[in-house]
């Protein structure tokens, strides 16, 4: 299989999963305060142990590696953090008086060392999604090298692979433009451009209300590490059952960004920026039923049992964090198309793509 449709698959369970991620971390109740009530114990579950070599805390720690409990619903809530850069800032289109647009911005928190060879690493850490529409107003008709920004959306209904919610953001900026280009156009300029140093900071909101439609949910987990081949078990929702999670994050970025364009259609940027959260968290309810499935090469499907979990948990997002940035943008006379990259070296390492338009006067 090809890396791209492994990728493109990982990505897809993933999103569709996390609610049924969630309901694993309740029932192993270890960063998540879970009740959980056993109302079939499963007449199977300790031949199904017996085959594949485990013990009933094998399993839980097994799923619980599997799955990074440390860490999940803080790595969630770090890339729908991520997800508000680059929407709410131009860094590229020098606009003389003022710009409008819009963007969308896709975040993964992915692990450093995932090998595509080894499924008993889960390589996404975390996922976020935004969207947002933007105003930018030019002070140098004033004499002064700054642009305002701000930019907001409110998605009443947002689908999320096996959950619906909505979705706010909104943020403010203010950009210092140094050592800017001068406007002629000498035919040296038209060939490449220099755009100067731009220092940028402001405030940025995201918050995410997201909650489980689907109650006929699926998934199959293997356990690569037991003494027997081919052990997974099958998780399947019930029908009725609970799942909330809201997220909210509130930072400060600060930015140092430059910019060169390139004949007059292309601009390429790029620099570093420092994001200071200021609070906010990812916040867990939970109340789902769901009846488990073994599988044993060579041996009959096992009835684990059903458990009904109720459970909360909340996590706080990571305190800062330094990303790089870097973008492509092609100008189209005052039509401004773009694309954008963000990436910071953290664990798991965190990576967004924001791709938008604006028009730039």
């Amino acid at each position: 299989m090809h890396e791209g449709s492994r990728l493109r698959g990982i990505m897809r369970k993933t999103v569709v999963t996390l609610g049924l991620a969630l309901v694993f971390l309740a029932v192993l109740g270890m960063d998540v305060r879970a009740d959980v009530t056993f109302t079939n114990p499963g007449p199977d579950l300790q031949t199904f142990l017996n085959a594949a070599g485990l013990t009933q805390g094998d399993l839980n720690n097994k799923i619980d590696s599997f799955f990074n409990s440390s860490g999940f619903l803080k790595n969630f809530g770090d890339a729908q953090s991520f997800t508000s850069k680059g929407m709410g800032v131009d860094y590229a289109s020098e606009a003389t008086y003022f710009e409008v647009g819009g963007s969308v911005n896709f975040a993964l928190g992915m692990d450093r060392t995932y090998q595509p060879d080894n499924s008993q690493n889960f390589p996404i850490q975390g996922v976020g999604f935004n969207a947002s529409v933007m105003a930018g107003l030019s002070l140098g008709f004033l004499g002064i090298p700054v642009m305002l920004f701000a930019n907001g959306m409110h998605v009443p209904t947002l689908t999320y692979g096996a959950m619906s919610g909505t979705l706010d953001n909104f943020g403010a900026h203010v950009q210092l433009r140094l050592f800017g280009p001068s406007r002629d156009t000498s035919a040296l300029k038209m060939l490449v451009r220099w755009g100067g140093i731009a220092i940028t900071t402001g405030f940025d909101y995201s918050h995410m209300n997201l909650g489980l439609t689907q109650k006929d949910f699926k998934s199959s987990f293997s356990i690569p590490e037991s003494a027997a081949n081919g052990v997974n078990v099958d998780v399947a929702g019930l029908g009725s059952g609970t799942l909330s999670i809201d997220m909210k994050t509130m930072s400060i970025p600060i930015e140092l960004t430059t910019s060169v364009r390139l004949l007059t259609l292309l601009t390429v940027y790029g620099g570093l920026g420092f994001d200071l959260q200021l609070g906010g968290g990812s916040t867990l309810d939970l109340n789902v039923s769901a009846a488990m499935t073994g599988h044993v090469q060579g041996l009959p499907d096992a009835n684990l049992g059903t458990a009904t979990v109720t459970a909360s948990a909340h996590a706080d997002p990571s305190p800062a964090k330094i990303r790089g940035l870097m973008g492509l943008q092609f100008n189209l006379w005052l039509i401004r198309p773009f694309l954008q990259f963000n990436v910071a070296n953290t664990s798991p390492t965190m990576a967004s793509l924001a791709a938008g338009l604006r028009v730039a006067y």
